[in-house]
This record gives C-alpha cells, sequence and structure tokens, in this order.
C-alpha cells in the first residue's frame, strides 16, 4: 500500500495531538516542580538539614502518575500505530 492523503492526515491529527498532551504534561511536571521547591524551603525554614534538589524543573523531573501522563502514554501508543499504518 502507499501513503495516502487520508493516512497522512490522520498521522498530522495523532502528532498534533501528542504534542498537546506533551504540553500538558510539561505543564503537570513543572506544577509538581513548583510544589517540591515550595515544601522544600518550608523545610530549611524549620530547620530541617537534608539534602535537596536543585530548585526549578530538572531534566531527570518525573511525574508519580497523573492524568496528563496517562494521556500522552495514549498519545504516544496512538501516534505509533497511526505511523505504524501509514508505513504500510
Amino acid at each position: 500500500m502507499s501513503m495516502t492523503r487520508e493516512k497522512i492526515i490522520a498521522a498530522q491529527a495523532e502528532a498534533s495531538r501528542f504534542i498537546k498532551a506533551g504540553n500538558a504534561a510539561l505543564s503537570q511536571l513543572n506544577a509538581e516542580s513548583q510544589r517540591r521547591d515550595e515544601r522544600n524551603t518550608y523545610r530549611q525554614e524549620q530547620g530541617i538539614n537534608e539534602p535537596r534538589p536543585q530548585a526549578g524543573p530538572q531534566p531527570h523531573d518525573y511525574s508519580y502518575g497523573s492524568a496528563q501522563t496517562g494521556s500522552l502514554r495514549r498519545a504516544s501508543m496512538d501516534l505509533t500505530r497511526t505511523l505504524a499504518e501509514l508505513r504500510k
């Protein structure tokens, strides 16, 4: 089979959905990072001295699971399937 207009448009739509989900997941990670920083500042003010990660978003930040990361995972799987169809 070949790359049809329909398959290309479907792949573009899935890619757009994936990008939107990725942006939402990054926003969620930023919010979680901000809460972590606020918690660490509070603990430091209370005299609790412990190792703390650098403040602000970091490349290694991760989420413990949220609706946004779940949506991103699903969008990723759907995009992969659509791209596989495009290559058939």
